[in-house]
């Protein structure tokens, strides 16, 4: 069904015909359009001489092609249409002639995308210059809003019935319609993999779990912070641990203060459609960092979380060196700059390495910006495996530390030594890797789990324009894995707590709260630098042994000197 437009025919006989590029110097016939960004105009046939290429279809298919970045960028609702007007002006097969668009809508375009060749220092192209094309009451053509609006929705249907579809379902947002392999977006608004029920239970449930690993990985923060000298490493590490679990908790609070259409979606580059269909063409983020609020959530959540692994990695690295190598605080604290630099070094060249591939999207559960939401690759590369590596190796050190506890407890034990405070020590440890590394690999697990499904909804989802068929979608995922993933990823402040909760803790919060900052009187003996694992201390040594020496009286007898 072809669209109607308002063309104003108005034609003269008079015994001169004026002189523009679409003047009619021989005769010709209407052919169908064989180029492919204008094979969706609402006419189906052009002039066989053109009159700026004639009869050249590479040249014109060429020619086409260096607008399309003009095209994409939408400056005006009328580009599209405009530039095929030129490049494939419209054949009345009643009256065989090249019919274009009138001068008014040149003039309408050139005013709202000049400033866009300007910028890359492109002047106005000479096929499109405005004196050139007729003027009323000459014949031509000029569209109209609706019509503008009426063919997009009728491409839309199109796509819907038919087998082969050549833009997105129904359900999605086609973000660029003139790429025939561009993306498609979620709504905003609509439940493509999960229900409305399931998305309410996971942000709301967040929202607790959340608030209650902040708190505990704040509190955990500022009690390292009002007594660091109590804290040495390799139990420094969870100081920064503790911050990096705090920042990355904070997200998921957004809930409470951002509706989910500021934090995580875009609007259409379309000024008159998302005017008339504003809640229509809200899609979630995929690749774009246009909202502040997703980028923020998405520095936030990434960054830190990924340091959190690493400085879990390093907390386990210092603990076998303190245990198993016999290093003391002062060594470490001598390399600490090393250490500092893994963590926050690598975290800090994920993110860019991200941000620079554009693979930031959202998250239709949580309207959450992060990585690999939408994307199973950056899912693998960015999330999965390097948590799976600092989580291995991390698992690697901590047996090779507890290894050399061992030993030593058993020769300690030998030789009558007392072993209560190393027993203590780790059991501390040990309830502290349990608490981290279980949900840590309850997330792995489970963000396996989202990486099948997402192999299988990108193809029918995303990519759909890629396919040669129609997009047929699985079956719908598992959303109690998703939430046991965001849940395990909550749960890791717990490990914090095991540090803090002593009767020392609440000491130095007593002499904080009462006393303040004031710094505390110097002791008399400064600590001594010992390992993690001393060894016993050996027995004094035994007082010298002087020998009585006897002497002999006739050897010692006096004899007078012989000095004067």
């Amino acid at each position: 069904m072809k669209m109607r437009f308002k063309i104003i025919f108005t034609i003269f006989f008079v015994s001169q015909v004026s002189c523009t590029i679409f003047d009619q110097t021989g005769k010709g016939k209407c052919i169908p359009i064989d180029i492919e960004l204008c094979k969706d105009l609402p006419y189906n046939y052009t002039y066989s001489q053109n009159p700026i290429l004639h009869n050249d279809e590479h040249s014109l298919q060429t020619h086409t092609e260096h607008f399309k970045p003009l095209m994409k960028t939408k400056c005006h609702p009328h580009i599209h249409f405009f530039i095929c007007s030129v490049f494939a002006p419209m054949c009345p097969t009643s009256f065989p002639q090249a019919v274009t668009s009138c001068r008014s809508v040149c003039e309408e375009v050139r005013a709202d995308c000049v400033s866009i060749l300007e910028e890359f220092g492109i002047g106005w192209p000479e096929p499109l210059n405005c004196a050139h094309f007729p003027d009323l009451p000459d014949l031509c053509m000029k569209p109209t809003d609706n019509d503008i609006i009426g063919q997009q929705q009728q491409s839309r249907q199109q796509s819907i019935g038919s087998q082969k579809p050549s833009g997105c379902p129904s359900d999605l947002i086609d973000i660029d319609p003139m790429d025939p392999k561009g993306q498609c977006a979620f709504g905003c608004t609509a439940n493509v993999m999960f229900n409305t029920e399931n998305k309410q239970t996971t942000r709301s449930w967040s929202i607790w779990i959340a608030a209650a690993n902040s708190i505990i990985a704040l509190f955990a923060f500022l009690t390292f912070s009002i007594d660091r000298k109590r804290f040495r490493f390799p139990e420094r590490c969870v100081f920064y641990l503790s911050v990096c679990i705090f920042l990355s908790s904070l997200p998921y609070l957004f809930p409470l203060f951002i509706q989910p259409v500021l934090r995580s979606c875009h609007q259409l580059h379309n000024s008159h459609l998302a005017q008339n269909q504003q809640n229509l063409n809200l899609y979630l983020s995929i690749g774009s960092f246009d909202n502040l609020y997703c980028l923020s959530s998405f520095l936030l959540n990434y960054f830190f979380s990924t340091a959190a692994s690493l400085w879990w990695l390093m907390f386990s690295f210092t603990l076998y060196l303190s245990g198993g190598r016999k290093w003391v605080p002062e060594g470490i604290e001598a390399c600490s700059s090393y250490v500092h630099f893994v963590a926050w070094g690598f975290s800090s060249l994920a993110t860019i390495v991200v941000l620079v591939f554009n693979k930031v999207d959202a998250s239709e559960l949580t309207a959450l910006c992060s990585v690999g939401n939408l994307n199973s690759l950056a899912l693998l590369w960015f999330v999965i495996i390097p948590r799976t590596v600092c989580l291995v190796l991390g698992s690697c050190f901590i047996i090779g530390g507890f290894a050399s506890m061992c030993r030593e407890r058993i020769s300690f034990r030998q030789r009558g030594t007392d072993t209560s405070k190393l027993e203590k020590l780790m059991m501390k440890m040990g309830l502290f890797c349990a608490l981290f590394i279980i949900p840590s690999v309850v997330e792995i697990v489970c963000q396996s789990y989202n990486f099948l499904i997402l192999s299988q909804w990108i193809r029918a989802t995303i990519d759909c324009k890629l396919q040669t068929g129609a997009c047929h979608r699985p079956l719908p995922p598992q959303a109690e894995i998703y939430m046991i993933a965001i849940w395990a990823s909550l749960s890791t402040g717990l490990s914090c707590m095991i540090w803090v909760f002593s009767a020392k803790t609440i000491g130095s919060w007593k002499n904080f709260i009462f006393c303040g900052m004031c710094s505390p009187a110097p002791s008399k003996s400064e600590p001594s630098s010992r390992p993690l694992l001393e060894p016993p201390t050996a027995p004094p040594p035994q007082p010298p042994v002087y020998m009585q020496m006897t002497t002999n009286p006739s050897q010692n007898s006096w004899r007078p000197s012989k000095v004067v």
